[in-house]
């Protein structure tokens, strides 16, 4: 089970919940017992980064060449 620290814990423990977040990846901050924010270690926010990419919808083609659009198929009721 994931330590979880209080806002109060964390601004008085923060060099060692850095350290633990280093280790861990991921630390969550409560406010009155709710999760509202998580500490989040260099490698693993570089990770979930790599995960998101923008689409440049400027530069980017979309090859319809022969599709063909079906307005009786696309108005069907399932």
């Amino acid at each position: 089970m994931e330590k979880k620290y209080s806002i109060a814990e964390a601004r008085q423990n923060l060099p060692a919940i850095v350290h633990e977040a280093e280790r861990a990846g991921s630390i969550p901050i409560t406010r009155r017992g709710h999760v509202v924010a998580r500490l989040v270690a260099e490698r693993e926010f570089q990770r979930l980064a790599r995960g998101k990419r923008n689409i440049d919808w400027g530069t980017t083609l979309i090859d319809t060449r022969g599709y063909q659009f079906n307005r009786e198929k696309a108005n069907e009721r399932s």
